[in-house]
C-alpha cells in the first residue's frame, strides 16, 4: 500500500528504515513530542519494526518526500468492531516542520481511515504545549474530546494531554 499525496508519499515501514529513524528520535528537541522517554538504538526500532509490521490491528507507514524518510504516521490500537483506532504521526526530521507535510500525511490517513478501512472514528493524544501539531489536527476536522489533567510530565513540569478525534460523517460533511 502506498499513499501518494502532492508532498508527502505515505509507504510502508521497512527494517531499513531504523537507520534513518534512530538518528531522527534521539534528538532532544523532537523527544518532547513523543511518548518515547528512553533514547532507542538501531536494534530497538529493528525489532519495533518487525513486531509491529504484521500486526492485524496497526498500520505503520514511513512519510517520505524526493526517497528521504522524514517521520512515521500511523493507526494503533485498531478496533475492528467498533470501527476505531487511535491515530500517530511524527515528522521526525526538523526542517520539514511546520511546512504542510503533517497536515498532508493526516489528511492522506484519513482518507485512508474512512474510505478503505471503514472506520468510523479515528482518535488521538496529543500534548497542550504542542500547539504546531494541535492546530494541524484542528485544520484536517479533529474536536477536541477531553483532557488527561497532568498526564505527562516534560521539562521539569507536569502538562494535560488532550484527547481528540473526528468521526466518519464528520469527515464526510460537505
Amino acid at each position: 500500500m502506498i499513499l501518494k499525496g502532492e508532498k508527502v508519499v505515505l509507504r510502508p515501514l521497512e527494517v531499513e528504515d531504523a537507520r534513518t529513524i534512530v538518528p531522527l528520535i534521539n534528538d532532544a528537541e523532537l523527544r518532547q513530542y513523543l511518548l518515547q522517554v528512553f533514547p532507542i538504538n538501531k536494534f530497538m526500532e529493528e525489532n519495533w519494526i518487525k513486531n509491529h509490521s504484521s500486526s492485524s490491528n496497526e498500520v505503520n507507514l514511513a512519510i517520505t518526500t524526493d526517497d528521504e524518510l522524514i517521520g512515521v504516521t500511523g493507526y494503533m490500537n485498531i478496533d475492528w468492531v467498533n470501527r476505531c483506532a487511535e491515530f500517530g504521526i511524527g515528522i521526525f526530521n526538523k526542517k520539514y516542520w511546520g511546512k504542510g507535510y503533517g497536515t498532508e500525511t493526516t489528511k492522506l490517513m484519513l482518507e485512508y481511515a474512512f474510505r478503505k478501512l471503514n472506520l468510523n472514528r479515528v482518535y488521538l493524544r496529543v500534548f497542550d504545549y504542542n500547539e504546531r501539531a494541535i492546530r494541524a489536527y484542528e485544520k484536517c476536522g479533529f474536536v477536541l474530546e477531553g483532557r488527561q489533567r497532568q498526564a505527562v510530565f516534560s521539562n521539569g513540569r507536569y502538562h494535560d494531554v488532550l484527547m481528540m478525534s473526528i468521526l466518519a460523517e464528520e469527515y464526510f460533511k460537505p
